[in-house]
């Protein structure tokens, strides 16, 4: 990991003192009375698998004023193993990997820190919506059962009862939409007397982006903040009933589309305010702060409520309550309660510090220290104070403590107690070590072992990492002469980049390594430097006239695999592929098996199959290439395929094109895009090409503009096809047709490479089974930022199976020729000519008689080239 130095932030643990009592006496008379908060759940580390149901999960390390475990809703079971129930479940990792995260805005962090995992989430399960896909799970969307709900005990202290004075602050972060999905589901929090139909509840919630009734029964209230009170079980709104029940049912609410933020993205902080008095007349607010649409409020009383509901409860709420309904992407994180609106929207310390690169580090490595704090009020500053074995640490009052040149004496427990408008706070303490100085060691030899380019390619890098005592001094040498001058620096990583590359840069490459107290030498790695022979296929192909400045990669796929070097070398540029080390382990992929027998490879000719145990079903049963860094629509792929044709540059969201079998060995082309209203889209065009599958097969993709033509090239033929328009089927979001996306059109780049098992949305075989074929092998794949012509490609095949041609006599006094369709058979009565053509010859099966008096010789001669 690199360090840097910087300036001192700190002085030696040994030589702390107090902070001025002047400070501190100002920062608490500015500060609301912090009361203690009554419930809080994080969801973190409830669970020990990614998605599994809430039943029986219980006291996570997070959880505050909750006992005994979830229990789910009367209304169906809430069951993840059960296909045919909706699901409410956890999921313990961070999820908020889309654009939405780090979930901020004007310097807020809203809810969970997002260094924390677990949260609450909708399954896939039961009565599925095939229409949309969830590109986290790979799964469809459930449809869920409505009234679905769930419930967990409350500690005593954590109760709420409606006969005696109070007020009460809650929230929760929700996440309810993706631009990706309309997120049509409603969900809120609140409180029950138990989990059957007929307890009592209050709570807060969201509505559905469909169809959502108000109360009485005619305006809609989509996308907006509610208030619910009653049973559990009560009855729906009349024409509504069957999704409008229980916590479901809207008393009163906010504006309609208050939670439809522009960008798609149906994300916020929904807060609420419960007052209760001993007569049972009780008030219940609700908040809506949305993502990206501004700040929140500080002060309870200046909050402008989305709604107010007035009304009289007199029981004692004993339950936390959450429930979810609809279809769509949600997820529940960061529930607080508590007494006072600091203890919900104020900011929280989570966990201990840490320590970076590591909290046990040499002497004299730069050590940064840092806090989470979980929920933070933007505007208002926050002030801090590092401590060490629990003193205050002279002029450490930064978000971050910089331990700079450190000793062992810095070896002490960490800890740093935070203020703002809303309180103040300790962090538990974490114990930073220091080991005493050391010589440097080598924690990676240099990485790769050893590289192949051609001459040509324009680089090579080798990377090492090391330990010790900093700063250290790189010297790298080639053949034991050193490459220019050693770089000095506290960077525990160092990489050695060779370009372009030329014959002179074979052979092998070492680095030494120095500190204060001695040095080390590395293993060697070695870079051989690969010279294409004049009549080979990498020549033909790296000699292409726009080449080598538009060649992508060269992946040949001849790598000599294992589970922990599971590595595709590109031997162009080092931009490497991957396997998945499990399904080689599996003995799914198989490298080093035979390629194409033909003489313009490299003996002997290696390749990788795909699918050699059992089917191409399950994810990722794949090889990923490196990804793109953007898709243009003007590029050239092609690979040589014994067996399945799949390729594909697409993006998570389906966007992209590829090629893929459909029906046996026939070749169609595809492409997908993407919108809000209709999900992931895609569209076909069958090329009315095949690929044999039990030879081996030369094939290519040229994307040109709109336009897309496919090469097939086997033993007997060369056939092209070609389609002048790519726009399958009508856009009904922008309109026209769909067109070929590119890195401008879908808005983003790093496009996932790769061949074999694509994964979603192309998932099944078009008519929704899975796709059987029983894989392919695959070598020499090469990607290119230009569309190749027509002879460029038919160049590239020749190049690669050269010009053949096979005589096999039938018994009958004749020979039957074989040989590439599109060239021109020609004849003569002595090899070294004249050569006459054969107008009329085409293949297969040529026949001509065997001659009893004289020798007849045959050859084939290429046509446009």
């Amino acid at each position: 990991m690199n360090s840097t130095n910087k300036l001192l932030t700190t002085t030696s643990p040994r030589a702390v003192k107090l902070a001025g009592l002047l400070v501190l006496l100002l920062l608490i008379g500015i500060s609301q009375a912090r009361a203690t908060q009554t419930v809080r759940e994080l969801f973190d580390k409830i669970g020990n698998s990614d998605y599994i149901s809430i039943d029986g999960l219980g006291s996570g390390g997070s959880s505050v004023g909750l006992q005994g475990t979830w229990a789910v809703s009367p209304q169906g079971t809430i069951d993840s193993t059960n296909a045919t129930s909706t699901c409410i479940v956890y999921k313990d990792t961070w999820s908020l990997d889309w654009p939405i995260s780090p979930y901020q805005y004007d310097g807020t962090l809203l809810g969970h820190n997002a260094g924390q995992n677990g949260l609450l989430n909708f399954n896939a399960g039961g009565n599925l919506n095939a229409t949309l896909i969830d590109p986290e799970t790979g799964l469809p969307f459930g449809n869920y059962a409505p009234k679905s709900y769930a419930t967990r005990p409350l500690t005593p202290g954590a109760q709420i009862n409606f006969q005696a004075n109070g007020t009460y602050y809650f929230c929760v972060r929700i996440v309810k939409g993706y631009p990706w999905n309309a997120g049509d589901n409603s969900m809120g929090l609140g409180f029950s007397t138990g989990g059957t139909t007929n307890d009592h509840f209050v709570g807060v919630g969201v509505t559905r982006t469909s169809t959502f009734l108000a109360a009485d029964g005619l305006t809609e209230l989509t996308n907006t903040s509610y208030i619910s009170a009653g049973t559990l079980g009560q009855a729906g709104i009349t024409g509504h009933e069957w999704d409008s029940g229980g916590p479901y049912y809207p008393n009163t609410n906010g504006p309609a589309g208050l939670w439809a933020v522009g960008d798609g993205t149906h994300a916020g902080l929904l807060v609420g305010q419960l007052t209760t008095t001993s007569s049972g007349a009780s008030t219940l607010k609700v908040k809506s702060y949305l993502r990206n649409a501004g700040p929140i409020d500080l002060d309870p009383n200046l909050i402008a409520w989305d709604a107010t509901y007035d009304f009289t409860e007199t029981n004692v709420m004993t339950q936390l309550l959450v429930w979810m309904h609809g279809t769509g992407a949600s997820e529940y994180d960061a529930i607080r309660v508590g007494t006072s609106y600091g203890d919900v929207i104020g900011f929280e310390l989570i966990g201990a510090p840490q320590g970076s690169p590591a909290n046990t580090n040499y002497a004299g490595t730069t050590v940064t220290i840092s806090q989470n704090a979980g929920l933070n009020t933007g505007p208002i500053p926050m002030s801090f104070q590092w401590r060490s074995n629990g003193v205050d640490i002279v002029d450490a009052t930064n978000a971050t403590l910089v331990l700079t040149g450190p000793t062992t004496d810095y070896s002490a427990n960490y800890s740093v107690a935070a203020s703002n408008y809303y309180g103040s706070g300790t962090s538990p303490e974490t114990y930073i070590m220091f080991l005493p100085a050391v010589p440097p060691f080598f924690t990676m030899q240099p990485q790769p072992v050893a590289l192949s380019r051609y001459v040509g390619a324009s680089s090579a890098t080798f990377t090492v990492a090391v330990d010790g005592t900093p700063p250290y001094t790189y010297q790298w040498e080639h053949a034991g002469t050193n490459i220019g001058s050693p770089t000095t620096t506290t960077a525990m990583t160092n990489t050695l980049t060779i370009a372009p590359i030329t014959v002179a840069d074979a052979g092998s490459y070492t680095v030494t390594v120095t500190n204060q107290f001695g040095s080390t030498n590395s293993a060697v790695a070695t870079l051989s430097v690969i010279i294409p022979s004049t009549n080979s296929y990498a020549a033909a192909l790296l000699n292409l006239p726009t080449n080598p400045t538009n060649l992508f990669g060269y992946w040949r796929m001849d790598d000599a695999l294992t589970t922990n070097y599971p590595t595709l070398q590109n031997y162009w540029n080092g931009l490497n592929g991957s396997v998945n080390a499990s399904d080689l382990g599996a003995g799914k992929i198989v490298a080093g098996v035979a390629g194409a027998p033909y003489p313009a490879f490299p003996t002997p000719h290696l390749a990788t199959e795909l699918g050699a145990n059992g089917g191409m079903w399950w994810l990722p049963y794949r090889v990923d290439l490196y990804n793109l860094p953007s898709a243009q629509t003007n590029m050239t792929f092609t690979m040589w395929v014994k067996g399945g044709v799949r390729l594909m540059a697409r993006n998570f969201y389906g966007q992209g094109y590829g090629l893929e079998n459909q029906g046996g060995n026939a070749i169609r082309f595809y492409w997908g895009a993407y919108n809000s209203t209709n999900g992931v889209r895609t569209a076909q065009w069958d090329t009315g090409l095949s690929a044999p599958q039990n030879e081996w097969t030369f094939v290519a993709l040229v994307v040109n503009g709109n336009n897309a033509t496919v090469h097939v090239g086997s033993k007997t033929s060369f056939t092209s096809a070609s389609t002048a328009d790519i726009g399958g089927i009508p856009d009904p979001e922008n309109g026209g047709y769909m067109t070929l996306v590119n890195s401008t059109t879908i808005g983003e780049s790093n496009l996932r490479l790769g061949v074999g098992r694509n994964p979603i949305p192309w998932a099944d075989d078009g008519g929704g089974a899975p796709w059987t074929s029983t894989g392919g092998t695959w070598s020499d794949i090469a990607v290119m930022y230009q569309a190749l012509t027509p002879a460029q490609v038919k160049g590239l095949f020749v190049a690669g199976a050269g010009l053949w041609i096979d005589g096999t006599p039938d018994g009958s006094g004749n020979l039957i020729l074989n040989w590439v369709t599109g060239y021109t058979l020609q004849e003569a009565s002595v090899v070294t000519g004249p050569w006459t053509d054969i107008g009329a010859a085409t293949p297969p099966n040529y026949s001509v008689p065997i001659s009893p008096t004289g020798s007849k010789f045959y050859r084939v001669k290429p046509v446009g080239f």
